[in-house]
């Protein structure tokens, strides 16, 4: 059985990468106190979570006085970034007793392992962290190519 988490009040959550453009491996990580919890991914699995997360927030009602509304970028991945296990499968919900997003998780099956239970991890956001995320997450995406190049040819006057 892998390890499972649940952060209820995540201090960071942010979507990161290691390696060049074109070879990229993508991570969700999550902190919380001396916890840091780093799961791998797909691109088009963070691409997908972000727009998720973007419906659900269409449904909040933002109140700008409340600090848990107002924008949060999240922090670079802490380092060395080591992921427990690779994500499956990903879901969200509404944890409406404290107004949060919920991100959740589930470890791709191991194929040699039939009857280990997977892995499980909960990320419970504020309306602002969950607007960080999509923010950075797009970005990671949209801009994570080489500038100098694209699609592999070199811009005029290079």
């Amino acid at each position: 059985m892998s390890e499972s988490f649940d952060l209820t009040g995540p201090d960071n959550f942010v979507a990161g990468t290691i390696g060049e453009p074109g070879q990229r491996i993508f991570f969700l990580q999550g902190r919380q106190g001396p916890e840091i919890v780093t799961l791998k991914l797909e691109k088009d699995q963070i691409q997908a979570l972000a727009s998720s997360v973007g419906d659900i927030l269409d449904d909040f009602e933002v109140d700008e006085d409340n600090p848990d509304h107002v924008t949060v970028a999240p922090q670079e991945m802490n380092e060395p970034v080591m992921a427990a296990w690779t994500v499956g499968g990903l879901g969200l919900g509404v944890d409406e007793s404290d107004n949060r997003v919920m991100i959740m998780a589930e470890e791709l099956p191991d194929d040699d392992e039939d009857e280990t239970e997977p892995g499980r991890a909960r990320f419970h956001l504020t309306a602002g962290q969950a607007r960080g995320f999509i923010d950075h997450a797009l970005l990671l995406i949209e801009y994570g190519r080489d500038f100098g190049r694209q699609n592999g040819h070199r811009r005029i006057g290079e």
